[in-house]
């Protein structure tokens, strides 16, 4: 069994260890001290027994590409799920903008319909380039022109490429497997039916938003 962490880790630790990460993705640690501590309590327990803090909420497969996606902190797999509920599944991590964890805690249904999902801070994203992130099963790439950031699909209608790996001239993302070039602004190309779905962006006290509608995975 490997040991993903030292031995001897504590709550502080782990504390420590996944603040700073977690608030780039528009998350904090739940206002409910107690229950934050019960709950990474039984982190160490599961990391004692496996050797990596896998959610306690969650039954692991065993099969290691899929349990990956459950290790604490999961944010980025269920970005849109959690910005839906407002927090992760067992309410460990709540959105920045909820004052009183309290009221969270026991919600689980996911709410259908469009949500605006947190992806990184504004700050993370120099102006002049492209990130691909993955939201809920979207491939989606958000690029930072100027004061404005865009988000248009992450796939290259032509070979599949990533356009979050392209490059960026002024409002056109160049596609890094063969040249072809999007519009960041509405997703359009030169090419024929090979325009791209865009994605509604906002900057929220230097966060950066994308609106997408949520499918609950469970």
């Amino acid at each position: 069994m490997r040991h993903m962490f030292n031995e001897g880790t504590s709550i502080d630790d782990l504390k420590e260890f996944m603040a700073p990460f977690v608030a780039r993705l528009g998350y904090k640690f739940n206002t409910e001290t107690e229950f934050v501590d019960e709950v990474l309590e039984s982190e160490l327990e599961i990391l004692a027994q496996t050797g990596d803090i896998y959610c306690p909420c969650r039954i692991r497969s065993e099969d290691p590409k899929e349990d990956l996606k459950i290790v604490c902190p999961c944010i980025p797999f269920y970005r849109d799920e959690f910005a839906a509920i407002k927090k992760c599944w067992c309410g460990l991590f709540i959105l920045n903008e909820v004052e009183d964890g309290e009221e969270l805690l026991g919600v689980i249904e996911t709410p259908e319909g469009s949500v605006d999902v947190p992806v990184f801070l504004a700050n993370d994203l120099p102006e002049g380039q492209i990130r691909h992130v993955k939201v809920g099963k979207k491939d989606i790439a958000i690029a930072h022109v100027g004061d404005e950031f865009f988000a248009l699909s992450n796939v290259c209608r032509h070979a599949f490429g990533p356009l979050g790996e392209g490059f960026m001239e002024e409002h056109v993302v160049i596609c890094p497997w063969h040249g072809w070039r999007y519009d960041v602004r509405d997703g359009t190309t030169d090419h024929p039916n090979a325009d791209v779905k865009t994605y509604p962006v906002a900057v929220r006290d230097g966060e950066v938003f994308v609106s997408v509608e949520v499918k609950p995975s469970y």
